[in-house]
């Protein structure tokens, strides 16, 4: 938004200032002036520390991609709807399968399929062990699939992928779509088009948008933690180069992928290690922020934490690899660099929300951060968090999200704390949890709570005995205690059932009933396309107008 635009600029140079000043001051007070006090302050201190220089490091990541998607990225994608030529006659669609709800694998394949058109062969890689395949190569067979099944899951998604590119797919362009994702009809000939017209990429990106936030909160919140990613940080890594593959709703050229062996079966996350191994060998990412596919949050709480569990060891596991492979090359560009830097440390945060979570424990003991003085104090409780703080909010607003979004984002990022913590063991041990998908599993136990309700119990009486013994340096630290408390409580209500979502009670559920009666289909297919049914506003207002009323039913069978 316009009206933001000149505070956003105050801000941001003011949060890069605060930035350098709050890393380099806390510093000097922690490593200088404070080897005369006791070795807890100190070891306290500098944890404090090293929390302060990894959150400045992650919010000059953010300023930076902020500003290269406000003013630069447009430049970068065309301005209309008009499609760009295209040469590529035969496009592969590969959608990887894994014990799925069989009611939503039949819809979203007559999604897919009918996003398709005659120059799309699609490959159904189903590696399911629930008794679910029989019915899966049946709807393969009606829709003229290729249907792929493993009798084993050697990499995960990234080997039934490979062994699909390496034995079966001929085409020049491979897209990949998670079987919770529903294209429109113009996804494969935009996104082709644009690779067309830009040799030097290898893939092209699109957002991945959740359209199922009237499920529950849990939906809603996993929605806006998305909004930051696609709205904002993806536009900016386009620009700088560092943008990587995120696994569906993508369009690689095929010739990239064998360039470095097809996609990377050592790592959970098979997207951003290949993404990885292609900048290493020269080839970039675009990104095109369009919202052509339309998808589904996880709304149970499991399902949740083994998506957030897999991004985070995955993220953990490439470190070493992003160090060596990026960082430490001399080729990159700087801006490269902050953004690869922030990517790979991104998912240990959960160690230093923990400093942040303890500190009004430590302060009833008379452990203070960087308790030189009382501006050092200020700096670090004061102003380095809220320009920070303000600086993320107003981000989020000048983009057009509400105030709810951005209240659940930072709450999504407190809550999984004990998550980054459990991975970063999972990585160093080489232990943690088998692949599982985010739409797995139910309810949680409520002990598997008891980490953020251990942590809200010691804020809101640290803090309330903090407000109590009155100090200045007590109540500054008992106010982020409060809010940090707050921040957490949106955990009473994510463990919740969900209700159905309007995007599960479209046409597309209910289209099979109409396969033996052709006029009734006809006409609930005309009704589908003039976005006459429950949640086709938000899921198929694209451009269908063009398709007849029997062509569309076609689909649908």
């Amino acid at each position: 938004m316009k009206k933001y635009s000149f505070l956003m600029n105050i801000i941001t140079l003011l949060s890069i200032i605060f930035i350098f000043i709050g890393i380099f001051s806390l510093g000097y007070s922690i490593i200088i002036l404070h080897y005369s006090r006791s070795i807890i302050t100190f070891l306290f201190s500098f944890y404090f520390w090293l929390a302060t220089l990894f959150f400045g490091i992650q919010s000059l990541a953010l300023m930076l991609s902020y500003r290269r998607s406000k003013y630069k990225y447009s430049n970068t994608v065309p301005k209309s709807n008009i499609f760009l030529r295209s040469h590529v006659k035969k496009i592969a669609v590969l959608v990887p399968i894994y014990n799925e709800d069989k009611d939503m694998v039949a819809r979203n394949l007559m999604a897919i399929h009918s996003s398709a058109s005659q120059m799309v062969t699609l490959y159904i890689l189903d590696d399911s062990t629930n008794n679910s395949s029989e019915a899966i190569k049946e709807i393969a067979n009606r829709i003229d699939a290729v249907y792929i099944h493993r009798t084993d899951r050697s990499g995960y998604k990234a080997g039934a992928l490979n062994n699909a590119l390496k034995n079966f797919v001929n085409e020049e362009y491979v897209s990949v779509i998670d079987i919770d994702q529903m294209p429109s009809h113009d996804f494969i000939k935009e996104v082709v088009a644009l690779l067309d017209n830009n040799e030097d990429v290898a893939f092209v990106q699109l957002p991945q948008y959740y359209a199922n936030t009237d499920a529950n909160v849990l939906a809603e919140m996993a929605q806006a933690q998305q909004f930051m990613f696609y709205e904002i940080l993806t536009e900016g890594k386009s620009i700088s180069g560092s943008l990587f593959s995120c696994g569906t709703n993508v369009i690689y050229r095929k010739s990239a992928l064998a360039a470095v062996n097809y996609f990377d079966e050592t790592n959970l996350i098979e997207d951003m290690a290949t993404s990885i191994n292609m900048i290493s060998m020269g080839y970039r990412g675009l990104y095109y922020n369009k919202k052509l596919v339309y998808g589904r949050a996880p709304v149970t709480m499991e399902g949740y934490v083994n998506q957030q569990y897999r991004w985070a060891a995955g993220s953990i596991g490439l470190i070493k690899r992003i160090f060596k492979n990026i960082l430490f090359k001399r080729k990159y560009s700087l801006a490269m660099k902050i953004d690869w830097l922030a990517t790979s440390l991104w998912y240990l945060f959960g160690w230093f929300y923990l400093i942040f979570l303890l500190s009004p424990l430590f302060n009833i003991f008379g452990i203070y951060v960087s308790a030189l003085n009382i501006y050092v104090y200020l700096l670090a409780w004061i102003l380095y968090p809220l320009i920070l703080t303000m600086t993320f909010v107003l981000v989020y607003m000048d983009r057009g999200a509400p105030l709810k979004s951005v209240f659940y984002n930072l709450a999504a990022n407190l809550i999984l704390f004990p998550i980054s913590i459990s991975a970063t063991f999972g990585v160093i041990f080489k232990g943690g949890r088998s692949f599982k998908t985010a739409r797995t599993g139910g309810k949680l136990p409520w002990y598997k709570f008891s980490p953020q309700i251990i942590i809200m119990i010691v804020l809101f009486v640290a803090s309330s005995m903090l407000v109590y013994k009155g100090g200045i340096l007590d109540i500054i630290t008992a106010f982020w205690g409060f809010y940090q408390f707050v921040l957490l409580t949106p955990v009473f209500v994510l463990n919740r059932a969900s209700k159905e979502s309007s995007l599960d009670s479209s046409v597309l559920k209910t289209s099979p009933k109409f396969i033996n009666d052709i006029k009734a289909g006809k006409d609930y297919a005309r009704g589908y396309k003039n976005n006459n049914y429950p949640g086709n506003q938000n899921i198929h207002a694209n451009k269908i107008d063009s398709i007849t009323d029997d062509e569309l039913f076609t689909r649908f069978k």
